[in-house]
């Protein structure tokens, strides 16, 4: 059968029964909850936020209820809750929660619901004084909100119908200038098309700015807003005051820091309903509510709506995101969980380490119960995998299986972290990470140089960020400076710089090279000020030293840069993403700084973590895990937080981060579901089977098998072929060619790896008549022959046949049935244990890790 298929069974076509894929239990009992049909009792309410401070006229704050029940939920009760103000004449509350300023002073609010009550405490300054107008916060932020500057619309690479704006406002004074004077931005150009103004100052009523969005005129976008609205009258305002930008504003610190949304994850019953409250943080250190100002965006508008004040409503059970959208570039989200009903009495989960912690409140706060913790058999067979690429020998199985020490996991993982396989499976990853092949130098000597190098970084357990500086900075002839070639010839900035902050920063701004980021707040010009750290990489040619020379002068005389942004045709000086310069004197070694820079950075230590966690369960915490941005947030990002946090107090030791990984009980839980986890994709309730990549499996059959594999080194390598034994993770790819591990898509390392392959055709092909899976099983000297040499019987031969390929027994239902199939066919007796064998080998359970 082929990878990937949906029967999650081994199958022998010659036979009339089929072998279960995965270890069969007993059957499990019911699960001991109880859905609830209605509501639980109510045991609290309180309100949010706690003791807020409004500042000046017209200053609101929106107030939500929220209701505790018995059921462990909470749920808004705002709509329904009943609000008191001890002082009436200091403002106003809506039944949405929602409070209006109208005189200085402090008064107390009380909110009663079910015969239960919550205060919280209002103080109001200055509530007759206007605040101050910044075109960045009060124009932006109506763009932002209406999607003018969504990149579907005027936010896009070259914007739409001649108007051109940024991405949620993150440039105001690029879009004060294409509103005010008009233009549009060009991708490698200047702009000497006609400038078309938005605004007319002598006419305010006739500005573009207002006719378009109220579809006064003809408008491919339809209406954003209608005329006499709030927005209609801020922006015409704005026009008939001169159309200032607000340099005073932002001097008094007007300026929005950052933005948080509260809940951050929310929990609701089908049907139901809960608010959202964005809090914008201003550069003076108030606090202002912008929910009102903010866009909203459902990731799956079929499960979870959202409207245009940030009431979500349920519509279907699952999870998803809504996206949260202010001016200023300030992106953020907040995760929706909708559950069919909830679970009574949802039992304790033991928690091992704080990677349970986190998982196990996520999973009981959206009503999953995590699967049952694994079977030796399972957990021997995945940790193998993980930490070393291998399959246990059946030797091994037994004794870990007879072991009862309580303790002989940490143990194994122990063992395991520190055997030499570790060192080559895992210097085998980071070879496919940091490309390790012969495309790169055209040298069979360097390649092989910069794969020991990183093999032995990764066996010695040398500190990642350590690893990273000697990858980034690499000089003279050492080993990691033979990356930097492809085909003999060096790699240019341009190429370079964003491949490296994929690989250490899990960001890609390829986009911004030509053009701002058509859907991130990358720019063209932080995409230069990196690449200009490469500006004078160069070599010595005779002898392939990689040195650097900023600027193209000698060696201790560097003069000026020679990185040219395409766009403004200036040259560009190194510049970090901040904006921050490197500084002129710091130029003899600038890789050095920023590889400094790199990986003192927070993306540093969350990339890494993020990619580690992957392999172990086949998806990251950010997925793809080189692509961090506002539109793909973390499931867990109090989790990636925290391994992000622990990773670097670690000292950037990776063998630490692996073992908190294998150590947890989330990375332990069984592979079997359960009623409530059947559907979870993103929640590690349970372990899901990820496929074995292309040279695992051949190693994998090549020691079920108990045959070696023989390759042969292409002849461009020279020096002859590897020793018989040698695995296949250790062949670099295009040294050794071999249609087995093409045809199941190993990584070529000409670019960063990607998801795994898809099943294909040519994987079926090989199963059906390849020789990896049919002349291994019944070779001379392989582990049938071995077996029949030492007249094993069948029950022998079958039991030894599991151990080797499922590290299991086979249960006693697939022995029985197994052994008569056999004697039924004792004329044959070898070509039918090569049918069993060859079954084994082409299930499912064998291809993956589960």
């Amino acid at each position: 059968m082929i990878r990937g298929s949906n029967t999650m069974r081994v199958r022998w076509v010659s036979a009339k029964f089929v072998l279960p894929f995965f270890i069969v239990f007993a059957a499990l009992p019911a699960l001991s909850v109880v859905r609830k049909q209605a509501f639980a009792p109510l045991v609290s309410i309180r309100v949010v936020p706690q003791d807020v401070t409004l500042w000046g006229a017209h200053a609101s704050q929106h107030f939500m209820v929220l209701a505790g029940y018995a059921d462990g939920l909470e749920r808004d009760a705002t709509s329904k809750a009943r609000f008191l103000l001890s002082g009436a004449d200091k403002g106003e509350i809506d039944g949405s929660g929602k409070f209006i300023a109208r005189a200085s002073g402090e008064i107390v609010l009380t909110a009663q619901f079910g015969g239960r009550s919550a205060k919280t405490t209002i103080h109001i300054e200055n509530a007759d004084q206007p605040r101050p107008f910044t075109f960045a916060r009060d124009i932006g932020g109506i763009l932002t909100q209406r999607g003018c500057n969504d990149t579907s619309c005027h936010g896009g690479v070259k914007g739409r119908a001649g108007f051109k704006l940024s991405v949620n406002a993150l440039s105001p004074r690029d879009d004060y200038k294409w509103i005010v004077e008009g233009g549009t931005f060009r991708v490698l150009t200047t702009d000497t098309e006609p400038k078309i103004p938005r605004i007319t100052l002598k006419e305010p009523q006739k500005s573009l700015l207002v006719l378009k969005p109220t579809f006064s005129v003809p408008h491919g976008g339809g209406v954003r807003f209608n005329v006499g609205s709030p927005d209609y009258e801020t922006i015409l305002n704005w026009v008939r005051a001169g159309a200032p930008y607000g340099e005073e504003a932002e001097k008094q610190g007007e300026s929005i820091q950052r933005v948080e949304v509260f809940p951050k994850e929310v929990v609701l019953d089908s049907g139901g309903r809960h608010q959202l409250i964005v809090t914008a943080y201003l550069a003076n250190g108030r606090r202002e509510d912008i929910t009102e100002q903010v866009r909203y965006v459902s990731e799956n508008p079929g499960g979870v709506d959202v409207n245009d004040t940030g009431l979500v409503q349920a519509k279907k059970t699952g999870e998803t995101n809504v996206l949260v959208r202010a001016a200023g570039g300030n992106s953020l989200s907040a995760t929706v969980g909708v559950v069919e009903k909830p679970i009574v009495n949802y039992p304790k989960v033991e928690a091992r380490n704080y990677i349970d912690r986190f998982v196990f409140a996520k999973l009981r706060k959206f009503q999953i119960l995590p699967s049952e913790l694994s079977s030796d058999e399972e957990f021997l067979r995945r940790v193998c995998l993980d930490l070393t690429g291998t399959l246990p020998p059946p030797k091994r199985v037994r004794e870990f299986l007879a072991e009862k020490n309580p303790r002989k996991r940490r143990q194994l993982i122990e063992i395991l972290l520190n055997s030499p396989e570790y060192g080559d499976y895992w210097g085998f990853r980071f070879s496919d990470l940091m490309r390790a092949t012969f495309t790169t130098s055209n040298s069979t000597k360097g390649t092989k140089a910069y794969e020991d190098w990183i093999i032995n970084s990764v066996a010695s357990n040398k500190p990642y960020d350590q690893m990273a500086r000697e990858r980034i900075a690499a000089q003279g002839y050492s080993a990691p400076a033979r990356n930097f070639y492809y085909v003999a010839e060096l790699t240019t900035p341009e190429v370079l710089m964003p491949e490296l902050i994929r690989l250490f920063m899990g960001r890609r701004i390829e986009c911004a090279q030509c053009h701002n980021h058509p859907f991130e707040d990358w720019t063209q010009n932080q995409f230069w000020g990196l690449a200009a750290f490469f500006a004078g990489y160069t070599e010595l040619r005779d002898y392939a030293l990689i040195i650097d020379v900023l600027g193209g002068g000698h060696v201790d005389q560097p003069k000026e840069m020679t990185v040219i942004n395409p766009r403004t045709k200036e040259k560009v000086v190194p510049a970090f993403l901040d904006g921050k310069r490197l500084p002129e004197d710091e130029w003899m070694d600038p890789r050095m700084r920023l590889a400094e820079w790199i990986t003192s950075h927070h993306y540093f230590a969350e990339a890494a973590a993020n990619r580690i966690w992957s392999y172990f369960f086949g998806r990251g915490i950010v997925d793809p895990v080189d692509d961090f941005r506002s539109t793909n947030p973390p499931t867990h990002p109090e989790l990636l937080e925290a391994l992000t946090r622990d990773f670097r107090d670690s000292g950037y030791d990776l063998k630490h981060l692996m073992r908190t990984i294998v150590q947890s009980r989330t990375y332990q839980l069984s592979g079997t579901p359960n009623e409530t986890n059947k559907d979870d994709k993103i929640d590690y309730s349970r372990a899901l089977p990820r496929p074995l990549e292309a040279a695992v499996l051949l190693d994998a059959i090549t020691s079920a098998t108990g045959v070696p594999e023989k390759f042969e080194f292409h002849r461009q390598a020279g020096g002859g072929d590897p020793p018989l034994g040698a695995r296949a993770i250790q062949m670099i790819p295009d040294v050794c060619p071999s249609q087995f591990m093409d045809a199941f898509g190993r990584s070529m390392r000409k670019t960063l790896p990607v998801e795994s392959p898809q099943p294909n055709l040519l994987e079926a092909l090989h199963m059906l008549a390849g020789p990896t899976y049919t002349s291994k099983i019944s070779q001379e000297g392989g582990r049938l022959s071995r077996l029949l040499k030492k007249d094993a019987s069948d029950g022998q031969i079958v039991e030894e046949f599991y151990l080797a390929a499922l590290t299991r027994f086979p249960t006693p239902r697939e022995k029985d049935e197994l052994l008569k199939f056999l004697a039924q066919r004792s004329s044959r007796h070898q070509e039918a244990l090569s049918g069993l064998l060859w079954a084994l080998l082409s299930s499912r359970e064998f291809a993956y890790n589960h």
